[in-house]
């Protein structure tokens, strides 16, 4: 089994670079065997195709607008994301996440599993910080991940003192 973890958004807006500050967060509190990878996915557009390629698992973090109040976190199956209208996955992403999976479909690469996880921003105005509301949702947002990918690969280890974004 090989993993990939993709923290994605503009760290530039605030809560819009919410997957990325969750993928540092990541990094800092946990140690990873070496067929897990954690990508800073920034931006990624139509590139999240090639970081998907050859992959079993794939984990995309991100932010989504929703009605629901700032912080909720929803996990979105891949076939979840294709039938969603609009543009839920907000982005000053040059492409969507809806618009890379459709054509990652086209090309034949699609993970044997896949959860994006999503968490409704606060303020996405410029700026380098989360918000209050997602900065206090981080760390539960992280262990739901770390609980969901220990499914299949258990071999994921917490390093000693918790250390905050």
């Amino acid at each position: 089994m090989n993993a990939t973890v993709i923290g994605l958004g503009n760290i530039l807006f605030k809560d819009e670079g919410f997957g990325v500050h969750l993928l540092r967060y990541l990094e800092k509190n946990f140690s990873f065997p070496e067929n897990v990878s954690l990508i800073d996915g920034g931006c990624a557009g139509l590139s999240l195709i090639n970081l998907m390629r050859e992959k079993d698992t794939v984990f995309i973090i991100d932010v989504y607008l929703s009605d629901s109040p700032p912080g909720t976190l929803k996990v979105f199956s891949w076939e979840e994301i294709e039938n969603l209208g609009g543009q839920h996955f907000a982005s000053v992403h040059q492409f969507g996440v809806k618009d890379a999976l459709g054509l990652a479909r086209l090309h034949h690469i699609k993970p044997k599993i896949f959860r994006a996880y999503a968490v409704v921003p606060e303020n996405m105005e410029l700026g380098t910080e989360l918000s209050p509301t997602l900065k206090k949702v981080l760390p539960s947002v992280a262990e739901k991940i770390i609980s969901d990918l220990m499914e299949y690969e258990p071999n994921i280890q917490k390093k000693g003192k918790e250390s905050c974004v």
